[in-house]
């Protein structure tokens, strides 16, 4: 399997170094909620990069950041809480496997680095698509799983959450935490935050309020040292420039008719 990955280390250092750690997880998926809420994560804890995991089934393109070209590729990094109390392990990706093997295989890999990790816990976060109709309140409501009931429970009954009693939790941000308990007995718990079921089939949605909603969730339940960088009040204006930027992105990507209209959206990981 590991013909399959091409793994870049950035930070040298001993995985017994690690006290106590959880592992937090944010994958690409229904408008970035998890995506999103992991990287203003690692933006404000200033966690530093481990390891990059370029992966030989994600999209076959490159991605363009401040004019330099970089492969699709996971990202692993680490939090030293300078408090000694709990370290962290953040991962996330640019995008999911274009197959359901390739989401197997990156997921169980993932799974034996936390394992090596000592890690005992990992929480995955995510979007929950409701009915607009049912969406009733301006801060979306928080569900959660867990592969222990113990540990659902106990946080139920510790944060407002609500319970998911059926479903399907589609890509790595599920499958991690279920071969995680399968393989190595590694506790995992999923948060996902409700936002409009449209974003389904419009993969031009972000809902920062969603991610707000998840990074506050962790922040109170890990007491971790985060500001608030972004507000309800202001996530309205952030996210219509961010349309704004997507709309000229695809109107310049027209002139050019690089990629067929009906698998333009597709395409596009900005």
């Amino acid at each position: 399997m590991m013909d399959s990955f091409k793994i870049i280390e950035h930070l040298n250092f001993s995985k017994n170094e690690l006290v106590n750690p959880i592992c937090i997880i944010g994958m690409p998926g229904i408008a970035d909620v998890g995506k999103f809420a992991l990287d203003s994560l690692v933006g404000q804890l200033k966690a530093q990069n481990y390891m990059d995991i370029i992966f030989d089934e994600y999209p076959a393109g490159a991605i363009v950041d401040d004019s330099l070209l970089a492969a699709p590729k996971a990202e692993i990094l680490i939090w030293k809480d300078p408090e000694n109390i709990r370290d962290i392990m953040l991962i996330t990706a640019d995008a999911q496997s274009l197959t359901p093997k390739g989401i197997y295989k990156i997921s169980n890999f993932l799974t034996e680095i936390i394992a090596q990790c000592d890690i005992q816990l990992i929480i995955a976060l995510g979007a929950y698509p409701i009915n607009s109709q049912n969406l009733q309140s301006k801060i979306p409501k928080i569900y959660a799983t867990s592969t222990n009931r113990e540990i659902l429970e106990k946080y139920l009954t510790e944060n407002h959450c609500e319970k998911i009693l059926k479903g399907v939790i589609i890509g790595a941000n599920g499958l991690i935490p279920t071969l995680a308990k399968a393989r190595f007995n590694i506790d995992g718990l999923v948060l996902l935050a409700e936002t409009d079921n449209i974003a389904m089939v419009n993969e031009d949605i972000t809902d920062l309020k969603a991610s707000l909603s998840l990074l506050d969730m962790i922040k109170k339940s890990f007491t971790l040292p985060i500001k608030k960088k972004y507000s309800l009040e202001n996530i309205d204006d952030i996210t219509k420039n961010l349309q704004e930027k997507r709309d000229k992105l695809e109107k310049d990507l027209d002139t050019f008719n690089i990629v067929d209209t009906d698998e333009k959206r597709k395409s596009l990981y900005i």
